[in-house]
């Protein structure tokens, strides 16, 4: 199921940069096509599970968006959405990281040894 979620957030963070392609003002082709590689090469191991590798690879897709904001090549306003899917991912990949608590054993009370109220004027 996380590997659902997480690779449903990579396509729409694809989506994102596919949407503005066309649109030269917002992002040039070679940063779009450059980012699109990168967010499927974080989607292929998330599918099957490899958390730890799609989170080295979205820093990949971290370190191309922020190349692409210094050389001016995506406009302030696609980086911002970018950078939420960014983030969102990631969000979502630190989830699947984190394991889940290991249930605490609990130990059926004995019977005829449970709390029994104490019998009045008996020190402890």
């Amino acid at each position: 199921m996380r590997a659902l979620t997480i690779v449903a957030g990579l396509v729409l963070a694809a989506g994102v940069l596919t949407g503005c392609a066309a649109d030269p003002v917002d992002i040039e082709s070679t940063a779009a096509s450059d980012l699109q590689a990168a967010v499927v090469a974080v989607a292929e191991p998330a599918a099957g599970g490899d958390y730890s590798a799609s989170m080295e690879r979205l820093d990949d897709v971290q370190a191309l968006l922020d190349a692409a904001i210094a050389d001016q090549s995506v406009s302030a306003a696609r980086a911002a959405s970018i950078q939420s899917a960014i983030d969102a991912v990631r969000a979502d990949l630190e989830v699947a990281l984190t394991p889940e608590p290991e249930p605490t054993p609990v130990e059926p009370e004995k019977p005829g040894k449970g709390n029994k109220p104490e019998k009045p004027g008996k020190d402890r």
